[in-house]
């Protein structure tokens, strides 16, 4: 019924004059329509064939804005309300309200996404990436005119934190994009469009039923066999009992088995194979789901099987290759938060309202660290011992348990780098100058 431009031409009119302003509009319109999508590849479909060409037209690579498309897509599984298919799922093997699946992942949603904008706007300064021009934003249609189609998704949220059930609420909000509409005479719809979404439903909802039914006889064979509880105790004898080296391990399995499968079926055999082991490291049932889930999300962009960045790259018309390796590079940004959240619960909304603000500021801070060193700008262009130092200490903040020494020393160090960047980069020491920054290119 038009959401979907709606949202694209939202993200353009929001950010379209900023630095890198192509590239910010394309991770927010791919936000808002990964919240209610929760597919990624259908997700870079819809938004991509609109955004890439947009980001290309002003100077962004061909391979560089399909990956960024990518990513920004892929990131619409972990973000509320919808949360992707998969959260569904987490919520009925936890036994919870699937509203609590959704604001436990509010928190590194937005992580992910501030962490994204952060990283486009600093590479958009250090390559000199043009800005929208006034006119070429004014070519988006009228918002205000269509505002009312906002209210499907909405109404969505509001029945899910209201306390209803999801299937419940998914029907209800789909029902009304019958009637929304025909309340401006500038948005109605036909009855061909009407007839192809009734088609096109059942095979999105076949999309997903059989990868889960199939993937069901892997689950009966796990069980029955034992599988489940051995392969556990396999990952405790290989990590040596180290919470560290079995999270990466687990980490490591979550995507090798997320190439080519879609998220929900990854999830599910990493639910079956993974939680439990990490479980017995002490970890809550909650945040060893997620930590399972969100890798599993990231299997969408990481080579050499990506079929996110596949799907990019074939509308962007850019090398395969160079699209996955884009869409990773830009996902180390956020690809780390699990850690964060597997030590502090606030950061998936556990605790005390001062505990989760405490976590989520400390998320939030440490990931900009990290945006800042692959962005490569602070004032200037960095050079590489400068992104080095600062991307160890955002590292160290990420993994670490909030409030611990690392933690704290991590975000210190880094901030006080970055800090002295920043007056180093504004006065006129050329000596210091040219150790921490790179040289500016011959024109």
């Amino acid at each position: 019924m038009g959401g979907g431009q709606l949202f694209i031409d939202l993200a353009i009119r929001a950010a379209g004059r900023a630095t890198g302003g192509t590239a910010k509009a394309a991770i927010i319109g791919s936000s808002l329509m990964g919240s209610i999508s929760g597919s990624a590849v259908a997700n870079v479909v819809s938004t991509g064939v609109f955004t890439i060409p947009l980001m290309k037209r002003t100077g962004i690579a061909a391979h560089r804005a399909a990956g960024i498309e990518a990513i920004a897509s892929t990131g619409g599984q972990i973000m509320p309300p919808v949360v992707g298919v998969a959260a569904f799922i987490m919520a009925e093997l936890l036994g919870i309200p699937y509203v609590d699946v959704a604001l436990a992942a509010l928190i590194p949603a937005v992580a992910f996404y501030l962490a994204l904008l952060l990283v486009v706007d600093l590479a958009a300064r250090r390559d000199g990436v043009r800005a929208l021009t006034a006119e070429e934003v004014a070519e988006t249609d009228d918002i205000r005119p269509r505002l009312h189609l906002i209210l499907p998704p909405l109404l969505l949220v509001a029945l899910l934190v209201a306390g209803y059930s999801a299937p419940y609420s998914a029907v209800i909000a789909s029902a009304s994009c019958l009637v929304v509409p025909f309340l401006r005479r500038n948005t109605w719809i036909g009855w061909r469009e009407i007839r192809e979404d009734f088609q096109e439903a059942p095979k999105q909802a076949a999309e997903v039923a059989v990868p889960i039914a199939a993937i069901g006889l892997v689950i009966a064979v796990a069980v029955q066999s034992n599988l489940a509880l051995k392969f556990a105790g396999s990952l405790m004898s290989l990590s040596e009992g180290s919470i560290y080296a079995s999270l990466t391990l687990a980490m490591l399995g979550c995507i090798i088995m997320g190439m080519g499968l879609p998220t929900v079926a990854a999830y599910i055999i990493g639910a079956v194979l993974f939680v439990p082991a990490i479980q017995e490291l002490g970890i809550p049932p909650l945040a060893a789901h997620f930590f399972i889930f969100y890798y599993c999300v990231l299997s969408m962009v990481t080579p050499p099987v990506a079929l996110a960045s596949f799907a990019a790259a074939a509308v962007g018309q850019a090398s395969t290759m160079k699209t996955s390796l884009s869409a990773f590079g830009l996902s180390l940004v956020a690809f780390f938060i699990p850690f964060g959240f597997v030590f502090d619960l606030g950061i998936l909304g556990e605790g005390t309202v001062p505990e989760v603000a405490f976590s989520a500021f400390g998320l939030l801070v440490s990931t900009a660290l990290w945006a800042i060193a692959f962005g490569g700008w602070c004032v200037r262009p960095l050079a590489l011992p400068s992104r080095i130092a600062i991307g160890a200490a955002g590292l160290a903040a990420v993994i670490a348990p909030s409030g611990s020494v690392v933690w704290f020393a991590g975000l210190g160090i880094g901030w006080a780098v970055v800090i002295g960047l920043v007056i180093l980069g504004r006065g006129n020491s050329a000596w210091l100058t040219g150790l921490a920054f790179t040289r500016p290119a011959a024109t």
